[in-house]
């Protein structure tokens, strides 16, 4: 068990605490926030570990809300979700359960959402193939993958809108 000493670190822990409960957080996320607040690396540790024990900071928690949250809201794809959360340092095996519990068909309904609404704002004057192209690089940039942008891809017609897909 970790134990924090001062009366000080007791205030720092408290606000620490404060700051996990008001939104979902991360080790990284947290240790940064530490730093911005002057805590040194070893207090800091301290204090993390005291948040992971008392179960203010659950990184499988963690990674599920913000799949959640920048899938369904954000609408980004999986790939940037990934690199994002790699980013903040949670295990693998806590991104793959996570990006596991968006259904696919919910998955590619939001990429068709996305790319609908992206479609409408481009001229119709534009060649076909240019309008494609602007699409697919900005499904990319949103995190999509390329095969599903590719497939998401062949139901764009020469008309303005999006081709009614075939059952």
């Amino acid at each position: 068990m970790v134990t924090i000493l001062t009366e000080e670190d007791m205030l720092l822990l408290a606000k620490a605490e404060r700051y996990c409960a008001n939104e979902e957080q991360c080790k990284t996320s947290v240790r940064k926030k530490l730093c911005d607040w002057g805590v040194s690396v070893d207090l800091s540790n301290k204090i993390v570990n005291k948040l992971v024990e008392e179960g203010f900071i659950d990184e499988r928690r963690y990674a599920r809300a913000y799949c959640s949250s920048k899938l369904r809201h954000q609408k980004w794809g999986r790939l940037k979700v990934i690199y994002q959360l790699r980013s903040k340092q949670i295990p693998p095996k806590f991104i793959t359960d996570a990006l596991l519990e968006i259904p696919d068909d919910e998955y590619r309904g939001i990429m068709r959402h996305v790319a609908d609404e992206k479609w409408a704002s481009y001229s119709p004057t534009d060649p076909l193939a240019k309008r494609k192209s602007k699409l697919n690089t900005f499904l990319a940039s949103r995190g999509f993958e390329g095969p599903e942008i590719q497939n998401l891809l062949q139901v764009y017609t020469d008309g303005d809108t999006p081709a009614e897909e075939t059952a």
